[in-house]
């Protein structure tokens, strides 16, 4: 029951930022019977039976009205520069500061191949192309960083469309992956199915519902164990 309790708050998590540009999914993972009982022998206690993983399969694209609006076309991540440190995001709604640094929503640098992507200014006229070279002008500021990793779903969501790098592996060059391209004037959508959010609101309420079941006939038949018992 504990188990249906978080993954209702994973999915209603989910529902709520069907709408997000970037988001991803949270997935509900349970932790192997076998895994539970060695953590319940430990001095830590059982612990949860459930854990949370993102699912990092890639959304819908869509056009948008900003030429510096970036989708990723493949598996990869932008890499930006926060104040905790380098963190990851599909989100690519970017723009100019005053400063002329290519930055986020929030102000975070977009990061190049060899550092921040900054021209002459709020004004420069910057532009990105499909290789993700960044110009302004004639002149070539720089490549657009694109990380990719071997296990993306052991990210961890820090919220507003940022990832932690966490348990995730940073794929080796020269891998075996596929090609990964960049869209200019694009955003991807949410990688959420409200259809099937909803499905699995219902199945998951369902079984909650037959668990509930379980333990008040549980009790009910313990409650007349003790009766009986008194009667002698």
């Amino acid at each position: 029951m504990q188990n249906d309790t978080e993954r209702l708050n994973n999915i209603s998590h989910n529902l709520a930022n069907a709408g997000t540009n970037g988001y991803k999914r949270r997935v509900t993972v349970t932790r192997p019977f076998a895994e539970q009982l060695q953590s319940a022998s430990s001095a830590s206690g059982m612990g949860a039976g459930t854990s949370a993983v993102i699912d990092p399969a890639a959304g819908t694209i869509r056009p948008s009205a900003s030429p510096l609006d970036l989708a990723i076309e493949g598996d990869a991540f932008f890499e930006v520069s926060t104040p905790q440190g380098p963190a990851f995001t599909r989100y690519g709604h970017f723009h100019v500061d005053a400063a002329g640094k290519l930055v986020t929503e929030q102000g975070d640098a977009v990061m190049g191949t060899t550092g921040e992507l900054a021209g002459a200014g709020a004004s420069s006229g910057m532009s990105v192309n499909r290789r993700g070279e960044v110009t302004q002008g004639e002149q070539l500021l720089g490549q657009v960083k694109l990380v990719r990793f071997a296990n993306a779903s052991a990210l961890l969501p820090l919220g507003q469309g940022l990832y932690a790098q966490g348990g995730a592996r940073v794929t080796e060059a020269g891998s075996d992956a596929g090609p990964v391209g960049i869209q200019p004037g694009a955003l991807e959508n949410s990688n959420v199915s409200s259809a099937q959010e909803m499905a699995r609101l219902a199945e998951t309420v369902r079984h909650f519902e037959a668990l509930q079941k379980v333990v008040q006939g549980y009790d009910e038949a313990l409650e007349k164990a003790i009766r009986k018992l008194g009667e002698f």
